[in-house]
């Protein structure tokens, strides 16, 4: 059973950790079933840039994935987590 509540809250305190920084635009999250068929949590975080360049992608995948073990920890409610990043446009909306 998922506690959609609980994930939610716990997604909101993974958000208010990263909203200043400069290079992520918001995260949003979603519940669905992941290729084998588990109910999964997935995070997409929206970048601000169209070209983000790597260093900023593998800075903010180390501190983004470390903040999901210790802020939301999925694992705890039988979720799998995936992190995606996606290409904002340059103007940041």
């Amino acid at each position: 059973m998922v506690h959609q509540a609980e994930i939610r809250e716990r997604v909101k305190q993974l958000q208010e950790l990263f909203v200043n920084d400069p290079e992520i635009a918001r995260i949003d999250h979603r519940l669905a079933a992941d290729w084998s068929g588990d109910c999964s949590l997935f995070i997409d975080v929206v970048l601000n840039r169209k070209t983000p360049t790597a260093t900023t992608v593998f800075r903010l995948s180390e501190q983004i994935a470390a903040a999901l073990l210790r802020v939301v920890r999925s694992e705890e409610l039988g979720l799998h987590s995936y992190l995606n990043f996606v290409s904002g446009p340059d103007n940041g909306q």
